[in-house]
């Protein structure tokens, strides 16, 4: 019963995002991706993969949302704060979600899954939900699926210290049906 399924690599970074540093601004990690109107239909599935590392001073707290519409959008899934480890110096970080759609035109809907990954210190890691609530279980957020949007993975610092900065390193956004 073949659909004629395919995957297809869509967008990726060929360099380093820019810092989010000594900041407490929620800030886009990688430059927008541009989804192109109706490509979200049919219960299409997009799997998105960030990369990257971060170091702090003393322990603040970070957030990781992906967002429909540029940093000021629609808030498809986020994490909970996640604690930092104290003095953390180029630690590794990971995210991945899945996001489909469950309902495609103007009033159309997108349901985001995924994880977190963040090495709050040598041999310990952190491990967070990504959803449409954090921790609670996901519902399908509304959008309008018929115009060209932006999809931005963004972080946020509970402090503002130079010490404090995340840097994506790797980033692919593929199509999975």
């Amino acid at each position: 019963m073949s659909r004629q399924f395919w995957q297809e690599l869509l967008a990726w970074a060929t360099a380093d995002g820019t810092p989010v540093a000594n900041t407490i601004a929620e800030t886009i990690i990688f430059p927008d991706v541009t989804i192109p109107a109706n490509y979200m239909s049919g219960e299409r599935t997009l799997r998105l993969r960030a990369f990257g590392k971060l170091s702090t001073t003393l322990t603040p707290t970070m957030t990781f949302a992906l967002r429909w519409g540029g940093v000021a959008g629609v808030l498809l899934a986020t994490t909970e704060p996640l604690t930092m480890g104290s003095t953390v110096t180029n630690a590794n970080w990971d995210l991945e979600a899945l996001i489909q759609a469950r309902a495609s035109g103007s009033s159309g809907s997108l349901l985001v899954m995924g994880v977190c990954r963040v090495h709050t210190a040598a041999g310990t890691v952190l491990v967070n939900v990504f959803g449409s609530a954090g921790f609670a279980a996901p519902a399908p957020v509304m959008v309008d699926l018929t115009i060209d949007t932006a999809l931005s993975l963004t972080a946020d610092w509970s402090a503002a210290s130079a010490s404090n900065t995340l840097t994506g390193l790797l980033y692919h956004l593929e199509t999975l049906n």
